[in-house]
Protein backbone atom coordinates (compact mmCIF):
# COMPACT_ATOMS: atom_id res chain seq x y z
CA UNK A 1 0.00 0.00 0.00
CA UNK A 2 1.01 3.63 -0.69
CA UNK A 3 0.74 6.58 1.47
CA UNK A 4 -2.74 6.97 0.17
CA UNK A 5 -3.83 2.98 1.04
CA UNK A 6 -3.91 2.50 -2.39
CA UNK A 7 -2.11 -0.39 -4.07
CA UNK A 8 -0.28 -0.43 -7.03
CA UNK A 9 0.19 -3.04 -9.30
CA UNK A 10 3.38 -3.68 -11.73
CA UNK A 11 2.49 -5.30 -14.93
CA UNK A 12 4.95 -6.82 -17.67
CA UNK A 13 3.05 -6.90 -20.73
CA UNK A 14 4.60 -9.99 -22.27
CA UNK A 15 2.16 -9.53 -25.51
CA UNK A 16 3.53 -6.22 -26.03
CA UNK A 17 7.09 -7.06 -25.74
CA UNK A 18 6.50 -10.31 -27.98
CA UNK A 19 5.08 -7.98 -30.60
CA UNK A 20 7.43 -5.31 -30.65
CA UNK A 21 9.74 -8.12 -31.05
CA UNK A 22 8.15 -9.43 -33.64
CA UNK A 23 7.73 -6.31 -35.30
CA UNK A 24 11.48 -5.20 -35.15
CA UNK A 25 12.27 -8.64 -36.92
CA UNK A 26 10.07 -8.19 -39.23
CA UNK A 27 11.52 -4.29 -39.71
CA UNK A 28 14.51 -5.61 -40.28
CA UNK A 29 14.09 -8.53 -43.08
CA UNK A 30 11.79 -5.58 -45.26
CA UNK A 31 14.92 -3.11 -44.61
CA UNK A 32 17.00 -6.32 -45.80
CA UNK A 33 15.10 -6.82 -48.54
CA UNK A 34 15.10 -3.16 -49.69
CA UNK A 35 18.67 -3.07 -49.86
CA UNK A 36 18.83 -6.13 -51.81
CA UNK A 37 16.65 -4.52 -54.83
CA UNK A 38 18.50 -1.09 -54.42
CA UNK A 39 22.06 -3.13 -54.85
CA UNK A 40 20.27 -4.99 -57.65
CA UNK A 41 19.20 -1.48 -59.72
CA UNK A 42 22.49 -0.28 -58.69
CA UNK A 43 24.03 -3.48 -60.13
CA UNK A 44 21.43 -3.27 -63.19
CA UNK A 45 23.12 0.80 -63.98
CA UNK A 46 26.36 -0.38 -63.72
CA UNK A 47 26.59 -1.56 -67.61
CA UNK A 48 25.03 1.48 -68.73
CA UNK A 49 27.56 3.75 -66.84
CA UNK A 50 30.48 2.26 -67.78
CA UNK A 51 32.32 5.53 -67.93
CA UNK A 52 34.68 7.43 -65.23
CA UNK A 53 31.68 9.69 -64.59
CA UNK A 54 29.31 6.86 -64.24
CA UNK A 55 31.45 4.92 -62.03
CA UNK A 56 31.77 8.15 -59.87
CA UNK A 57 28.17 8.11 -59.86
CA UNK A 58 27.53 4.56 -58.76
CA UNK A 59 30.17 4.68 -56.45
CA UNK A 60 28.08 7.95 -54.96
CA UNK A 61 24.39 6.05 -55.10
CA UNK A 62 26.34 2.57 -53.13
CA UNK A 63 27.77 5.42 -50.44
CA UNK A 64 24.51 7.42 -49.91
CA UNK A 65 22.04 4.50 -50.68
CA UNK A 66 23.39 1.15 -49.20
CA UNK A 67 25.56 2.21 -46.19
CA UNK A 68 22.56 4.34 -44.58
CA UNK A 69 20.55 0.69 -44.71
CA UNK A 70 23.31 -1.17 -43.02
CA UNK A 71 23.76 1.30 -40.64
CA UNK A 72 20.01 1.14 -39.65
CA UNK A 73 19.97 -2.31 -40.29
CA UNK A 74 22.36 -2.79 -37.66
CA UNK A 75 20.39 -0.42 -35.25
CA UNK A 76 17.41 -1.95 -36.13
CA UNK A 77 18.98 -5.84 -34.95
CA UNK A 78 20.27 -3.99 -32.23
CA UNK A 79 16.79 -2.56 -30.77
CA UNK A 80 15.69 -6.62 -31.71
CA UNK A 81 18.05 -8.11 -29.54
CA UNK A 82 17.99 -5.67 -26.87
CA UNK A 83 14.13 -6.14 -26.41
CA UNK A 84 14.61 -10.07 -26.34
CA UNK A 85 17.11 -9.37 -23.40
CA UNK A 86 15.13 -6.82 -21.59
CA UNK A 87 11.70 -9.09 -21.77
CA UNK A 88 13.85 -11.60 -20.48
CA UNK A 89 15.64 -9.64 -17.63
CA UNK A 90 12.06 -7.74 -16.32
CA UNK A 91 10.08 -11.45 -16.49
CA UNK A 92 12.29 -12.49 -13.92
CA UNK A 93 12.01 -8.95 -11.47
CA UNK A 94 8.56 -9.45 -11.85
CA UNK A 95 8.33 -12.77 -11.19
CA UNK A 96 10.19 -12.62 -7.98
CA UNK A 97 8.46 -9.13 -7.20
CA UNK A 98 5.44 -11.20 -7.19
CA UNK A 99 6.56 -14.12 -5.15
CA UNK A 100 8.03 -11.30 -2.60
CA UNK A 101 4.59 -9.83 -2.44
CA UNK A 102 2.97 -13.15 -1.79
CA UNK A 103 5.37 -13.60 1.08
CA UNK A 104 4.65 -10.72 2.77
CA UNK A 105 0.82 -11.18 2.14
CA UNK A 106 1.42 -14.39 3.61
CA UNK A 107 3.62 -13.01 6.40
CA UNK A 108 1.33 -9.99 8.00
CA UNK A 109 -2.00 -12.81 7.65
Amino acid sequence: MDWLGETNDIILDDAAFDKAIADFADLAVQLQSLRDDVEGLLGELKSGFDTPAGRKFIKSCESNLLLPLDRQKLVIDHISSTLSEVKGSYSTVFTEYENLNTAIQSYQA
